[in-house]
């Protein structure tokens, strides 16, 4: 009973997460990837498939990822209430301006808990972790259409007691601007359109038998399959590309577990859907701002591009040259401010990238 409490305060604690308020999709594996992780991406609602043009491609439409024409390196840290901490890291390297290949480190977790008895007594500390390392290539097909897929690497932990999976994310992307796709006099720049089915065959298989094993109790087996993810969105490029509108919706689908004369049968059934929007205003060079619904909760940011270094080219007749614009060194700082929801205080967001 002691054993049982402390595992269920882990649950509460670590895997009943800010998803359940958010989607209520709590009690999934691996509540974390349904959270936002780029600050730009939350800043904006959410609404990312049809932009994911940076380091954070490789977690939201790997198909995006091939946009990337710069080495990139991303980080990312979202501050959470009940001592929670979820981050990421990054980097895209382009391959002859047509494909990328990123990697990518999800890291999920909380801070120190420890088991209690039913009085009050302290027990062990009970550790809860999530990590997932992925690996994205994404190629463009023509100026137009661009395909990527993710293969990520899942390790659990839960009360000592660990477990592994594989999963897949798929993802399409097409982009049209003027002159191509587009009329040379469209009233927008550019539109983008993006599709992605994610956690393809992910499932964890929690056995517990050496845990309880060392407390003279028998333990027992459990799977538990990752939601399937499927969504779409658009993205539209105004005003001299100051203005980036996008709109996303996405949907889970769960297997449901049915036992009919002790015979267990799973069926994939339609469970939640979401709509997101936000948009992001480019005021000069230097700085961004951005607002959004994330599934009808607010959120806001911004974002600050700094060149730190340039790179010149030389002209066609000596001694003459001028700046390369996709030369040198970029740092990008984003912030974003989710709102809180059942109860729970805000969540603040930083994410810091280089492009060089």
């Amino acid at each position: 009973m002691k054993k049982l409490l402390a595992i269920s305060l882990v649950i509460l604690a670590g895997l009943a997460s800010q998803t359940l308020a958010e989607s209520e999709n709590g009690g999934a594996p691996a509540p974390f990837l349904q959270l936002g992780l780029s600050a730009r991406a939350v800043g904006m609602g959410q609404a990312y498939y049809a932009v994911a043009d940076d380091a954070s491609a490789i977690f939201y439409n790997p198909g995006g990822a091939a946009q990337v024409v710069k080495k990139t390196v991303g980080f990312s840290y979202r501050a959470m209430d009940l001592d929670r901490r979820l981050g990421y890291m990054s980097i895209n390297f382009p391959v002859r301006r047509e494909a990328t290949i990123a990697v990518g480190w999800i890291f999920a977790g909380d801070g120190s808990i420890y088991e209690r008895s039913m009085i009050g007594e302290l027990g062990d500390e009970l550790a809860y972790s999530e990590n997932a390392i992925s690996i994205c290539f994404s190629r463009r097909f023509s100026n137009i259409v661009s395909i990527g897929g993710t293969g990520k690497f899942y390790i659990g932990k839960l009360a000592n007691v660990t477990t592994t999976t594989v999963g897949f994310d798929l993802g399409t992307y097409i982009k049209l601007t003027r002159g191509e796709g587009l009329g040379e006099n469209a009233p927008i720049d550019m539109l983008r359109i993006g599709a992605v089915v994610g956690n393809i065959g992910a499932s964890y298989i929690w056995t517990t038998g050496d845990y309880w094993g060392q407390f003279g109790q028998r333990g027992d087996s459990r799977t538990d399959d990752f939601p399937l993810l499927i969504g779409g969105g658009v993205s539209v490029l105004a005003l001299d590309r100051k203005l980036l509108a996008a709109l996303d919706v996405r949907g889970m689908m769960w297997k449901s577990v049915r036992i009919e004369d002790d015979i267990e049968s799973r069926k994939l059934r339609w469970h939640s859907t979401s709509i997101h929007a936000g948009a992001e205003y480019s005021l000069n060079d230097l700085l961004r701002l951005r607002a959004g619904l994330d599934d009808l909760h607010p959120t806001f940011g911004f974002g600050i591009q700094k060149a730190l270094s340039t790179k010149r080219i030389e002209e066609d007749y000596p001694g003459a040259e001028e700046v390369d614009p996709d030369g040198g060194i970029r740092l990008t700082i984003d912030y974003a401010f989710s709102s809180a929801r059942a109860e729970l205080r805000p969540d603040h967001i930083f994410s810091i990238g280089f492009a060089f």
